[in-house]
């Protein structure tokens, strides 16, 4: 099942207040709504809007689709806990209850969505929890009838997700700072994969490139470029593969964001009055100065559309 994604615009500081957090857990709420048309839209709706109530979640699902509302990297507020691991460190997903829909399709659908989420952030199934877990709510009210079937759907949902490239469509992920885009998963293979996207990985993991007759840098996939992906995937807690996929492509170089993201303007990072990276992820811009930052050196740094 595709998932749409529609997210709460920026400005609406208090449903969406734009702190990052590394998911470790995913919250399963009953949206308690039982009007007719009360469905994934209404409430993606509702959320634009910047809803009345200062709450907020990641997933809505009925019967038919799934709307995101929210990064999987940023809090919302929904398990109320105030500041602690339920809104800090999980992903809140609220199942429509509309009289007009089918609610146990609805929970079925469900049931795909946290296990595409479980396998992509390597979250484990034993951490897929009721909003009672967090703040002792009768929530997900229907839902908890039945929990234990609802988490053996979990774990018999297809592990493979309908998306080839897992979490992100090539077109929603930024292009590198020499212009390169995602198109397809990076590996040491035999023969060895050549290319721009190929250098743009190793110029950001610090991998000296090899250079042809002409002095020209040629990215090609190596076991070094592999031994610094894997150090790097280590180091930042992310399922360490040696290969770059959709998500770790977001991780180097981020995502095109809606036009209502503060993030979808570009910071670039210019030395001595020569651009040196263009980045719509602030972390990257900064990962950038801390390697070339030396004494004396004049730095420019400017945030654009």
């Amino acid at each position: 099942m595709k998932t749409k994604k529609q997210y709460i615009p920026a400005e609406h500081r208090n449903i969406r207040p734009g702190i990052k957090m590394k998911p470790r857990y995913i919250t399963i709420h009953n949206t308690g709504n039982t009007d007719q048309g009360a469905d994934a839209d209404a409430h993606a709706r509702l959320l634009k809007k910047g809803n009345n109530r200062q709450a907020s979640w990641h997933f809505s699902v009925d019967d038919k689709k799934v709307v995101q509302h929210l990064p999987t990297d940023e809090v919302g507020w929904h398990a109320g806990d105030g500041r602690g691991s339920g809104n800090m460190s999980s992903i809140g997903v609220e199942i429509c209850e509309n009289r007009d829909g089918d609610f146990a399709q609805a929970e079925a659908n469900t049931a795909q969505l946290v296990r595409r989420l479980c396998d992509e952030l390597d979250i484990p199934v034993s951490r897929v929890v009721p909003h009672r877990h967090w703040s002792g709510k009768n929530c997900p009210h229907r839902t908890l009838r039945h929990w234990g079937q609802f988490i053996e759907m979990v774990k018999k949902a297809p592990q493979k997700p309908d998306n080839p490239f897992d979490q992100f469509q090539p077109e929603e992920l930024s292009p590198a700072p020499n212009g390169a885009g995602f198109t397809r998963t990076l590996k040491n293979t035999r023969p060895q994969m050549k290319g721009k996207d190929v250098l743009a990985v190793q110029e950001f993991l610090g991998v000296k490139p090899w250079k042809d007759q002409e002095g020209r840098k040629v990215g090609i996939f190596g076991p070094i470029t592999e031994k610094k992906l894997k150090a790097w995937q280590k180091q930042n807690g992310i399922k360490v593969t040696g290969e770059v996929g959709d998500y770790n492509w977001f991780r180097m170089f981020g995502r095109v964001e809606d036009g209502s993201s503060d993030q979808s303007r570009w910071i670039r990072v210019k030395q001595d009055g020569k651009q040196i990276g263009a980045f719509q992820n602030p972390d990257n811009a900064i990962r950038l100065l801390t390697k070339i930052l030396r004494k004396g050196d004049t730095i420019q740094v400017k945030q654009e559309k």
